[in-house]
């Protein structure tokens, strides 16, 4: 009797475009759902480095090696059966035949696609960047460029006072230049302070040593400065441009993807394009209107398109996320209706150096946004009380008063409160977590669970939550 072989079921390509922070998130939620029994991934960077952690980008002034910005390392892929390609930029993609071409000429064949092609920095029509001296803040090779040019007692400026263009004067600052600050706004920051909150942050960065300019609308950059429409020269011998983002969405427009009017590639609530075979997570999708340029919401659609390839069926829930800049002298965090758009109470409390804001619903039960600078302790269990709609028990104010307990705040959040949104890690979760393996210090809960691995806006959280176990533990077991 003739024996007949069943051929095992061959996989289908799962391509991946963009290889940054959002594009090896999707990696890692690859692995995590196997989805390897599947799909043969394949990743195009564009960049010569792996994937790399844009978030500590500043770290590499600081004597900081390349290597440790690393996400993985090219073995990490390999072990995990991920083709990585760096170095080869995608320039075509032929959807009729689900065929890509990139840079090399290399034509890939593929059945899913996956767009993670980020943004690049917003440069004013007016800017010259190929000026010596001029600079966008961006990538590695970015700071390679903007290190090789420092020189010690020079003066610098940054346009945009934003998080990243702040963090940057930061860094300049720190490698010996004067350093000015322009921003176009009434006051740093506008996307995400109030002007009471913004003033005392901009006193606190005057003190240590930075030169702020608001309300100044730059027209022109010179080999002395920027000129300003007011007749003002702000003097420079360097210039580093932080103005904001503008999505990578040529390649989707040119293959004929729905794109948003300012741009961005159109998706819906599963961060699907208008092609059912094209995906699009972080800073190119536009997702309900948005452009979502932080890293947790951009990290939460890589994990609802790998969810949905596994045929588990998330969405993308567009929360607006906490905001902290990374300044070691300053505190700041921003999260939710921080400005106050919507109906609601404020409610403040300020002091020496520091001041707090949280708005909170007409009714008086729930927290619907919040500022805090100088002193940012409770403002990550506050957003998570946002975010997973908590109801608030006893009086609104002592949220923000000195003092606040905070086990007791831990405590009250349900168990199914996402803690970590870029894992989607639960409370319950990390709490078994940290019962079944004994775990007793943050770096073993990070290493466990995975929280607080991504944009770390949940590590404050993680230890108030890992203090709260060991007392309990404690209690239920006295002679441990």
């Amino acid at each position: 009797m003739k024996r007949t072989t069943i051929d095992p079921v061959k996989k289908k390509k799962l391509v991946l475009v963009g290889n940054g922070p959002a594009g090896f998130k999707f990696c890692e939620k690859f692995v995590k759902y196997r989805l390897g029994k599947q799909f043969d991934l394949v990743v195009y960077g564009e960049e010569i480095h792996p994937a790399y952690d844009r978030i500590h980008l500043t770290d590499f002034f600081a004597g900081g090696s390349a290597e440790k910005l690393y996400l993985a390392t090219p073995a990490w892929y390999a072990q995990h059966k991920i083709t990585l390609k760096t170095g080869q930029r995608v320039v075509a993609i032929n959807r009729s035949e689900k065929l890509l071409t990139s840079s090399t000429g290399v034509t890939e064949q593929y059945d899913t696609l996956v767009l993670a092609t980020g943004a690049v920095p917003f440069v004013p029509a007016w800017a010259d960047t190929s000026q010596p001296g001029v600079f966008i803040y961006r990538t590695l090779e970015d700071l390679k460029a903007i290190q090789a040019y420092l020189q010690k007692g020079r003066r610098a400026a940054v346009l945009g006072g934003g998080i990243l263009g702040l963090e940057a004067a930061r860094a300049l600052l720190q490698e010996g230049l004067h350093t000015s600050i322009v921003e176009t706004a009434p006051h740093l920051m506008p996307r995400q302070l109030d002007a009471e909150g913004a003033t005392l942050l901009r006193r606190q960065l005057e003190a240590l040593g930075l030169d702020i300019h608001c309300g100044k609308h730059a027209q022109h950059i010179s080999g002395k400065g920027i000129d300003c429409t007011d007749g003002t020269l702000i003097p420079a011998d360097l210039v580093i441009i932080s103005a904001g983002i503008t999505p990578r969405d040529e390649l989707a427009r040119a293959c004929g993807l729905n794109i948003g009017a300012a741009g961005g590639i159109v998706v819906n609530n599963h961060n699907l394009t208008s092609d059912e075979h094209i995906f699009a997570i972080g800073e190119c999708a536009l997702s309900d209107g948005k452009i979502w340029g932080l890293a947790a919401p951009c990290f939460e659609m890589a994990e609802v398109v790998a969810a949905r390839l596994a045929k588990i069926y998330k969405v993308f829930g567009g929360h607006l996320p906490l905001t902290k800049l990374k300044v070691i002298e300053v505190n700041v965090a921003s999260f939710g209706d921080a400005a106050g758009l919507q109906p609601h109470t404020p409610l403040v409390s300020s002091g020496p150096g520091t001041y707090k804001r949280i708005n909170i619903s007409p009714d008086g039960q729930y927290v619907l946004g919040g500022i805090f600078v100088g002193d940012t302790t409770g403002s990550t269990r506050l957003f998570h009380m946002q975010r997973n709609r908590v109801k608030i028990t006893g009086d609104p104010a002592a949220l923000i008063a000195p003092g606040a307990d905070a086990a007791e705040t831990i405590a009250s959040l349900p168990g199914d409160t996402v803690i970590c949104l870029c894992e989607g890690l639960c409370k319950d979760a990390i709490v078994a977590d940290i019962r079944g393996n004994n775990l007793t210090r943050l770096d073993e809960v990070r290493k466990t669970t995975g929280a607080g691995t991504g944009c770390e806006s949940c590590t404050s959280l993680l230890e108030d939550l890992l203090n709260e176990m060991q007392k309990i533990i404690q209690n239920e077991n006295p002679t441990r």
